[in-house]
């Protein structure tokens, strides 16, 4: 038997039912619907939506299911008073102000992995935004689940999610782009390595050095990528991050400051 609220999940993804485990192993009463499949990730599952939903005191939907909108605005007006709506689907920080703005003040939960490429079957944490991030917190409380409040603002955990990806995708392009250069210079096992090391050797003063670095001897570092344009072209490799990077330095030798650069 249950001793804490019902919890729906709406849609399914991986972290969703970890997510569901966990608040099943504390107790809480989770529910899952999902049309587009004929087998929910979390049990039971409801017949319907409004089956779902009815009596729920906290409302997460995952997707894929539909289009987030189509789903908020089914979800509106079967909520019961002091319910919850929970966000984790994908978008932007703007789709999710729009969102928000379908329910009253108070309701909406912008949710967001805050991990990167979480292990599978770890439970991950999340960033929670929206005006109603703290109650929702408040409520899932006893699962034991890391959940960070945010701000008020639906969308700010999103932008923190986006941001994330950002640089992790960034850096891995970059790496996948040094490791085919060396590739066409013979030296992948090399440059391999040599990655592995550097990466090994990085703390948070090493970002600092680059930012204020960068900043310094932009100039100096504008002619080495040029040098390397130039090697590269002698094997005939076309770097797809080079570009990138020289419009990036030219926006600093044109005047626009790093962000807690000390040399700017």
């Amino acid at each position: 038997m249950s001793v804490h609220p019902k919890v729906v999940f709406l849609g399914h993804s991986e972290a969703g039912s970890a997510i569901a485990g966990e608040l099943i192993k504390a107790g809480f009463d989770v529910v899952g619907f999902d049309s587009a499949v004929s087998k929910s990730p979390v049990a039971p599952r409801a017949a319907s939506l409004e089956e779902a939903v009815a009596g729920a005191a906290v409302v997460l939907s995952l997707g894929p299911y539909t289009a987030p909108s189509r789903v908020a605005e089914r979800v509106v007006p079967l909520l019961g008073k002091g319910a919850h709506y929970g966000d984790l689907s994908t978008g932007t920080p703007a789709v999710k102000k729009e969102l928000a703005a379908l329910f009253d003040d108070g309701i909406y939960a912008d949710i967001a992995v805050a991990e990167q490429d979480p292990v599978a079957g770890e439970i991950p944490a999340l960033d929670v935004a929206g005006t109603g991030a703290r109650k929702l917190i408040e409520l899932l409380k006893p699962s034991g689940l890391g959940l960070e409040y945010v701000s008020e603002v639906a969308g700010e955990a999103t932008a923190r999610r986006l941001f994330r990806s950002l640089l992790a995708k960034g850096m891995a392009g970059v790496i996948t782009d040094s490791l085919w250069a060396a590739e066409s210079l013979g030296l992948q096992n090399w440059a391999y390595q040599e990655i592995l090391e550097e990466f090994e050797s990085h703390s948070a003063e090493t970002a600092k050095r680059y930012l204020s670095g960068t900043a310094l001897h932009v100039k100096r570092r504008q002619i080495e990528i040029m040098d390397v344009v130039g090697m590269l072209n002698e094997t005939g490799y076309e770097s797809t991050m080079i570009a990138a990077i020289e419009f990036t330095y030219g926006r600093i030798l044109h005047g626009k400051k790093i962000p807690f650069s000390k040399a700017q």
